[in-house]
């Protein structure tokens, strides 16, 4: 018959597994890296998203761009290219891009509003005295 495993796990209970022979932990106690590597063996089998080559993603200026990459990453996470964490951070990302677009958009109308009145305030004469009309 063979022996227990003499470690303990991390609930501080006795390891039920059965010792090596010629020794007294059980595989995984006796080589803990063995532990750690099945468990990314288990985690690499999970993955399901074809490993490709990095993209690079120009800085989208437009609204227009930020469109053709979230359209682009719809695509790559369909095709399983494209891990849904990263799409969704992406997605993140985008709103704010695009709420900076419209701020950026409002700015300039505003600026351009601004200027229009400086000038027309500047070359507009002040009007001339109403003459009388010589009803007294």
């Amino acid at each position: 018959m063979s022996q227990k495993c003499s470690a303990r796990t991390k609930l501080g209970n006795e390891c039920r597994a059965a010792a090596v022979m010629g020794t007294q932990f059980c595989a995984l106690h006796g080589n803990p890296e063995r532990a750690a590597e099945l468990g990314r063996m288990g985690g690499l089998k999970n993955r399901h998203y074809i490993e490709t080559e990095p993209v690079n993603i120009t800085l989208p200026s437009t609204a227009e761009d930020v469109k053709n990459v979230m359209g682009q990453a719809m695509v790559d996470v369909r095709a399983k290219k494209l891990d849904p964490r990263i799409a969704m951070a992406l997605t993140s990302m985008s709103r704010v891009l695009l709420e900076a677009f419209q701020t950026a958009d409002l700015q300039k109308r505003v600026k351009r509003l601004e200027q229009a009145r400086a000038t027309a305030e500047r070359f507009q004469e002040p009007l001339p005295p109403a003459a009388d009309s010589g009803s007294d």
